[in-house]
């Protein structure tokens, strides 16, 4: 008995998520309609859409058809207006991010505090406190607060809601989530920024795309990769959180990295990774131009399109970095496209050629004779809400917000 109403607890929060997705992803749309999207019964949409038309989730709205004289059609839309998340993200540049969201992405207020401590009980009295001062700012605008989204960079466990490593903050498996959902009695989403970053992506383009066996690479200050089939991230399935940055490169110098390893991809091919070999670098280039322009990721791309050989060597030393470990994941997963977030896109077709290069050495001819990269220009700021979206899609915030 205990295992049946589990099943039906799994279907109605599966079916609730997705007449929830086709209304947001359609509407206007009628019952009609979204029963045939949905291959749901009629009773069973006017059941779900009910319920969450109760909870001011959606909502009926009139709207012309084509075509068609006299009144006009009636279609559900989502309601979000009301429904509201708190978005924290916490950068590695010791600040952090405070914003109060509706679950549609609007933002209504954000902060940015100072955010510089060290261990994991100062980490979470400071935070807990930024966030009672951030209620206390924004008391006005609060109404139906859902959950709390966190976006950082470093070593997480969404699925423990835990932070085992985050860079400067010297943190050490901190239950993070509990302590949030203990003190204000929300639901957390702990995530890394590249999540967010390659579900921002997938709901913008998953319709055109041909691919759907995609790698997302994000290459800033952090370098990891969330992996997607059909939508759903490797993650979803396994719980197990992808550490592709602490991948663990072969070299007779290996350079200490936080989390506790030696010689990781991060700390070769990362934003800050890459300005300090520019830096070490240039004074063997005389005619580099980063030797009378600021050393910045800019000035790198750019001279890397004009054939400058130090930015070329810098560029190309990346694609050699990375090309390895994205070969074997290919091969294992059969990839179709790799999908690249980074400030170096402004060099993409340098990077890329050459990432497809050395790819081509260490890839099975099967994956990488077809294999496609291409760049995603998100900015986290615009992926805040996916997490949440990703929630309401898949029914399991859904289902907390109908039952109170």
């Amino acid at each position: 008995m205990l295992n049946q109403t589990g099943h039906i607890d799994q279907i109605k929060q599966l079916n609730t998520g997705i007449v929830y997705r086709i209304i947001d992803q359609h509407g206007p749309i009628s019952r009609i309609a979204l029963s045939k999207q949905a291959s749901l019964a009629p009773a069973s949409i006017t059941k779900i859409t009910r319920e969450l038309m109760d909870a001011h989730l959606i909502k009926e709205l009139e709207f012309p058809v084509l075509g068609l004289r006299g009144r006009p059609a009636v279609g559900l839309v989502i309601e979000s207006e009301g429904w509201q998340f708190l978005s924290i993200v916490i950068e590695s540049r010791k600040s952090i991010t405070v914003s109060l969201k509706e679950i549609n992405g609007t933002t209504l207020a954000q902060n940015e505090y100072p955010f510089d401590v060290s261990g994991n009980d100062a980490f979470i009295h400071q935070l807990l406190e930024l966030i009672s001062q951030f209620f206390a700012d924004h008391q006005t605008s609060i109404e139906r607060l859902t959950a709390i989204s966190i976006l950082a960079e470093g070593i997480l466990d969404p699925y423990q809601g835990t932070i085992h490593q985050l860079p400067s903050f010297d943190i050490n498996a901190l239950p993070i989530a509990q302590h949030l959902t203990t003190q204000t009695g929300l639901s957390v989403y702990l995530h890394p920024t590249v999540d967010a970053l390659a579900l921002m992506d997938h709901f913008a383009f998953s319709a055109k795309r041909q691919a759907k066996n995609i790698i997302y690479l994000q290459l800033h200050d952090a370098v990891n990769v969330t992996i997607l089939n059909q939508g759903v991230t490797l993650d979803a399935s396994t719980h197990k959180p992808l550490l592709f940055g602490h991948t663990q490169l072969n070299e007779s110098h290996p350079i200490a990295c936080y989390c506790g390893g030696e010689g990781c991809l991060e700390r070769h091919v990362s934003i800050a990774a890459i300005l300090q070999k520019a830096r070490i670098l240039r004074c063997n280039y005389p005619h580099t131009a980063l030797l009378q322009n600021e050393l910045s990721v800019d000035n790198i791309c750019a001279g890397a399109i004009l054939g400058d050989e130090l930015c070329v060597y810098l560029i190309e030393d990346v694609a050699k970095q990375l090309a390895k470990p994205l070969a074997l994941m290919t091969n294992l997963l059969g990839t179709e496209l790799i999908l690249i977030n980074s400030p170096l896109n402004g060099a993409a077709e340098v990077l890329f050629e050459r990432l497809r290069h050395y790819m081509k050495q260490s890839a099975s001819h099967l994956y990488s004779s077809n294999l496609l990269i291409e760049k995603s220009n998100f900015s986290i700021k615009e992926s805040e809400s996916t997490l949440i979206q990703r929630a309401l899609y898949d029914g399991s915030l859904l289902l907390q917000l109908l039952q109170g």
